[in-house]
Protein backbone atom coordinates (compact mmCIF):
# COMPACT_ATOMS: atom_id res chain seq x y z
CA UNK A 1 0.00 0.00 0.00
CA UNK A 2 2.98 2.75 0.85
CA UNK A 3 3.63 2.19 -2.54
CA UNK A 4 0.66 2.93 -4.25
CA UNK A 5 0.67 6.44 -2.06
CA UNK A 6 3.93 6.95 -3.92
CA UNK A 7 2.96 6.41 -7.03
CA UNK A 8 -0.28 8.40 -6.56
CA UNK A 9 1.44 11.22 -5.23
CA UNK A 10 4.11 11.10 -7.68
CA UNK A 11 1.42 11.47 -10.15
CA UNK A 12 -0.24 14.20 -8.55
CA UNK A 13 2.83 16.12 -8.58
CA UNK A 14 3.59 15.94 -12.28
CA UNK A 15 -0.18 16.80 -12.69
CA UNK A 16 -0.39 20.93 -12.80
CA UNK A 17 2.90 20.67 -15.62
CA UNK A 18 1.03 18.32 -17.29
CA UNK A 19 -2.32 20.34 -17.59
CA UNK A 20 -0.25 23.23 -18.61
CA UNK A 21 2.05 21.31 -20.62
CA UNK A 22 2.83 21.82 -24.64
CA UNK A 23 4.51 18.03 -24.24
CA UNK A 24 2.63 15.28 -25.83
CA UNK A 25 0.70 13.33 -23.30
CA UNK A 26 -1.22 9.78 -24.10
CA UNK A 27 -4.07 7.63 -22.75
CA UNK A 28 -3.70 3.76 -23.65
CA UNK A 29 -6.05 1.07 -23.41
CA UNK A 30 -3.89 -2.39 -23.25
CA UNK A 31 -3.82 -6.29 -23.05
CA UNK A 32 -1.05 -8.83 -22.13
CA UNK A 33 -1.97 -11.56 -24.30
CA UNK A 34 0.39 -13.55 -23.33
CA UNK A 35 2.13 -14.16 -19.71
CA UNK A 36 4.65 -16.82 -18.63
CA UNK A 37 4.90 -17.16 -15.25
CA UNK A 38 7.67 -19.48 -15.39
CA UNK A 39 6.43 -21.93 -12.81
CA UNK A 40 4.67 -24.65 -15.04
CA UNK A 41 1.58 -22.57 -15.85
CA UNK A 42 0.21 -22.62 -19.58
CA UNK A 43 0.69 -19.63 -21.64
CA UNK A 44 -2.47 -20.58 -23.39
CA UNK A 45 -5.43 -23.21 -22.32
CA UNK A 46 -5.36 -25.57 -25.26
CA UNK A 47 -8.86 -27.01 -24.07
CA UNK A 48 -10.57 -23.97 -21.85
CA UNK A 49 -13.87 -25.34 -22.14
CA UNK A 50 -12.96 -28.26 -19.44
CA UNK A 51 -12.79 -27.85 -15.27
CA UNK A 52 -10.00 -25.06 -15.21
CA UNK A 53 -12.94 -22.86 -16.28
CA UNK A 54 -14.92 -23.48 -12.70
CA UNK A 55 -12.75 -23.73 -9.30
CA UNK A 56 -14.88 -23.89 -6.16
CA UNK A 57 -17.68 -22.79 -8.57
CA UNK A 58 -16.23 -19.42 -9.44
CA UNK A 59 -15.83 -19.37 -13.44
CA UNK A 60 -13.40 -17.31 -15.25
CA UNK A 61 -15.53 -15.28 -17.69
CA UNK A 62 -13.40 -12.28 -19.10
CA UNK A 63 -10.12 -13.88 -20.61
CA UNK A 64 -10.66 -13.57 -24.84
CA UNK A 65 -11.34 -16.45 -27.52
CA UNK A 66 -13.48 -18.43 -24.76
CA UNK A 67 -10.36 -19.02 -22.25
CA UNK A 68 -8.38 -19.97 -24.79
CA UNK A 69 -5.88 -16.65 -23.69
CA UNK A 70 -4.92 -15.96 -20.19
CA UNK A 71 -4.75 -12.18 -21.04
CA UNK A 72 -4.80 -9.33 -18.77
CA UNK A 73 -6.25 -5.60 -19.15
CA UNK A 74 -5.60 -2.47 -18.09
CA UNK A 75 -5.04 1.00 -19.12
CA UNK A 76 -1.77 3.69 -18.72
CA UNK A 77 -1.48 7.72 -18.75
CA UNK A 78 2.10 8.81 -20.49
CA UNK A 79 3.67 11.67 -20.12
CA UNK A 80 6.83 13.13 -22.72
CA UNK A 81 9.26 14.81 -20.64
CA UNK A 82 11.01 15.40 -23.82
CA UNK A 83 11.57 14.43 -27.45
CA UNK A 84 13.61 11.17 -26.04
CA UNK A 85 11.98 10.14 -22.46
CA UNK A 86 8.62 9.74 -21.01
CA UNK A 87 7.44 8.89 -17.69
CA UNK A 88 4.04 6.55 -17.83
CA UNK A 89 1.62 5.20 -15.01
CA UNK A 90 -0.53 2.16 -15.43
CA UNK A 91 -2.77 -0.36 -13.99
CA UNK A 92 -3.30 -4.32 -15.21
CA UNK A 93 -5.59 -7.18 -13.81
CA UNK A 94 -5.00 -10.65 -14.81
CA UNK A 95 -7.78 -13.61 -13.92
CA UNK A 96 -7.71 -16.49 -15.26
CA UNK A 97 -7.29 -20.08 -14.70
CA UNK A 98 -5.57 -23.26 -15.77
CA UNK A 99 -6.12 -26.69 -17.10
CA UNK A 100 -5.64 -29.22 -14.16
CA UNK A 101 -7.56 -32.00 -15.18
CA UNK A 102 -4.35 -34.06 -16.24
CA UNK A 103 -3.22 -33.83 -12.45
CA UNK A 104 -6.70 -34.30 -10.54
CA UNK A 105 -6.16 -37.32 -8.13
CA UNK A 106 -3.10 -38.08 -9.29
CA UNK A 107 -0.52 -38.67 -5.84
CA UNK A 108 2.27 -38.43 -8.53
CA UNK A 109 2.03 -34.93 -9.63
CA UNK A 110 3.94 -32.17 -7.75
CA UNK A 111 1.62 -29.11 -6.55
CA UNK A 112 0.70 -27.20 -9.44
CA UNK A 113 -0.77 -23.25 -9.63
CA UNK A 114 -4.39 -23.49 -11.31
CA UNK A 115 -5.76 -19.47 -10.90
CA UNK A 116 -4.66 -16.41 -9.70
CA UNK A 117 -6.13 -13.37 -9.94
CA UNK A 118 -3.47 -10.30 -9.55
CA UNK A 119 -3.37 -6.81 -9.99
CA UNK A 120 -0.45 -4.23 -10.83
CA UNK A 121 0.82 -0.57 -10.77
CA UNK A 122 3.56 0.55 -12.42
CA UNK A 123 5.87 3.57 -12.76
CA UNK A 124 7.78 3.44 -16.00
CA UNK A 125 10.31 5.52 -17.45
CA UNK A 126 11.14 5.15 -21.10
CA UNK A 127 13.70 6.30 -23.88
CA UNK A 128 12.47 6.27 -27.77
CA UNK A 129 14.94 5.82 -31.00
CA UNK A 130 12.78 6.88 -33.91
CA UNK A 131 13.25 4.01 -36.64
CA UNK A 132 11.49 6.45 -39.45
CA UNK A 133 8.97 8.65 -39.51
CA UNK A 134 6.14 6.42 -38.21
CA UNK A 135 8.23 4.18 -36.40
CA UNK A 136 9.76 4.23 -32.45
CA UNK A 137 11.99 1.55 -30.47
CA UNK A 138 10.95 2.27 -26.97
CA UNK A 139 13.02 0.68 -24.01
CA UNK A 140 12.54 1.57 -20.35
CA UNK A 141 12.37 0.59 -17.08
CA UNK A 142 10.21 0.90 -13.59
CA UNK A 143 9.11 0.02 -9.81
CA UNK A 144 6.03 -2.22 -9.42
CA UNK A 145 3.82 -2.96 -6.91
CA UNK A 146 1.88 -6.38 -7.18
CA UNK A 147 -1.24 -7.72 -4.97
CA UNK A 148 -3.92 -10.62 -5.32
CA UNK A 149 -4.72 -14.00 -4.66
CA UNK A 150 -3.12 -17.46 -6.37
CA UNK A 151 -4.38 -21.05 -5.58
CA UNK A 152 -2.46 -24.14 -5.84
CA UNK A 153 -3.77 -27.59 -6.23
CA UNK A 154 -2.32 -30.71 -4.74
CA UNK A 155 -2.74 -34.19 -3.82
CA UNK A 156 -2.60 -34.89 -0.05
CA UNK A 157 -2.57 -38.30 1.92
CA UNK A 158 -4.41 -38.70 5.16
CA UNK A 159 -4.45 -41.85 6.77
CA UNK A 160 -3.61 -43.78 4.17
CA UNK A 161 -6.70 -41.97 1.67
CA UNK A 162 -5.65 -39.20 -0.72
CA UNK A 163 -7.72 -36.35 -0.54
CA UNK A 164 -7.89 -33.30 -3.41
CA UNK A 165 -6.70 -29.66 -2.08
CA UNK A 166 -6.37 -26.34 -2.76
CA UNK A 167 -4.25 -23.76 -0.99
CA UNK A 168 -4.81 -20.44 -1.23
CA UNK A 169 -2.27 -17.51 -0.70
CA UNK A 170 -2.24 -13.43 -1.06
CA UNK A 171 0.34 -11.72 -2.61
CA UNK A 172 1.44 -8.26 -2.14
CA UNK A 173 4.60 -7.75 -3.34
CA UNK A 174 7.44 -5.15 -5.41
CA UNK A 175 9.64 -5.38 -7.88
CA UNK A 176 11.12 -4.00 -10.68
CA UNK A 177 10.46 -4.39 -14.97
CA UNK A 178 12.24 -4.35 -18.51
CA UNK A 179 10.16 -3.30 -21.03
CA UNK A 180 11.12 -2.75 -24.50
CA UNK A 181 9.21 -2.48 -27.70
CA UNK A 182 7.80 -0.84 -31.21
CA UNK A 183 5.47 2.44 -31.55
CA UNK A 184 3.80 2.82 -34.63
CA UNK A 185 1.66 6.62 -35.52
CA UNK A 186 -0.58 6.33 -38.13
CA UNK A 187 -2.20 9.06 -37.17
CA UNK A 188 -1.05 12.41 -35.25
CA UNK A 189 -3.33 11.38 -32.41
CA UNK A 190 -3.13 7.80 -32.63
CA UNK A 191 -0.60 5.38 -31.68
CA UNK A 192 -0.30 1.63 -32.18
CA UNK A 193 2.18 -0.14 -29.93
CA UNK A 194 3.43 -3.70 -28.65
CA UNK A 195 5.84 -4.28 -26.13
CA UNK A 196 7.74 -7.13 -23.93
CA UNK A 197 7.70 -6.15 -20.12
CA UNK A 198 9.39 -8.51 -17.97
CA UNK A 199 8.80 -8.31 -14.31
CA UNK A 200 10.78 -9.37 -11.17
CA UNK A 201 9.38 -9.46 -7.74
CA UNK A 202 12.44 -8.05 -5.07
CA UNK A 203 9.87 -8.19 -1.83
CA UNK A 204 7.76 -11.15 -2.09
CA UNK A 205 5.34 -11.12 0.78
CA UNK A 206 2.86 -13.94 0.08
CA UNK A 207 0.90 -15.26 3.22
CA UNK A 208 -2.10 -17.73 3.50
CA UNK A 209 -5.12 -16.73 5.57
CA UNK A 210 -3.28 -18.02 8.26
CA UNK A 211 0.04 -15.93 7.98
CA UNK A 212 1.86 -19.01 7.03
CA UNK A 213 4.89 -17.74 4.13
CA UNK A 214 3.49 -19.55 0.99
CA UNK A 215 6.83 -19.39 -0.35
CA UNK A 216 8.73 -21.04 2.61
CA UNK A 217 5.68 -23.41 2.69
CA UNK A 218 6.19 -24.84 -0.72
CA UNK A 219 10.14 -25.32 -0.52
CA UNK A 220 9.59 -26.81 3.09
CA UNK A 221 7.41 -29.11 1.98
CA UNK A 222 7.69 -29.74 -1.71
CA UNK A 223 10.78 -28.58 -2.09
CA UNK A 224 9.30 -26.43 -5.08
CA UNK A 225 11.49 -23.15 -6.25
CA UNK A 226 9.26 -20.37 -7.93
CA UNK A 227 6.01 -21.07 -5.98
CA UNK A 228 4.50 -18.21 -5.84
CA UNK A 229 6.48 -16.96 -9.01
CA UNK A 230 9.13 -13.89 -8.96
CA UNK A 231 8.43 -13.29 -12.56
CA UNK A 232 6.47 -12.15 -15.02
CA UNK A 233 7.19 -11.67 -19.24
CA UNK A 234 4.62 -10.96 -20.92
CA UNK A 235 3.57 -9.80 -24.78
CA UNK A 236 1.73 -6.93 -24.52
CA UNK A 237 -0.22 -4.45 -27.74
CA UNK A 238 -2.84 -1.36 -26.99
CA UNK A 239 -3.81 1.54 -28.69
CA UNK A 240 -2.95 5.24 -27.29
CA UNK A 241 -4.47 8.17 -27.72
CA UNK A 242 -2.52 11.27 -28.02
CA UNK A 243 -3.50 14.88 -27.14
CA UNK A 244 -1.66 18.21 -26.57
CA UNK A 245 0.77 20.25 -28.40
Amino acid sequence: MKLICILFLTLGAFAPSVLLSQNNNRISLQTGLFHTFFDGTAIINPNPTNQAKRIYNYKILSNLLQGVLNDSRGMSYQRKLNEKSAISIEYMSLNTAYDYDQVYNNPNIAPVLVSRDLKYVNLTYTRNIELSEKFDFVYGGGLNYLWGYERIYHYTLLNGWGEPRFYGYNRNDFGFNLRTGIEYFPLKWLTLFTNFDFLGIVYLNAEDIDGINAEKFYKEKFDLKNIPSRFDLSWRFGIGFNFGK
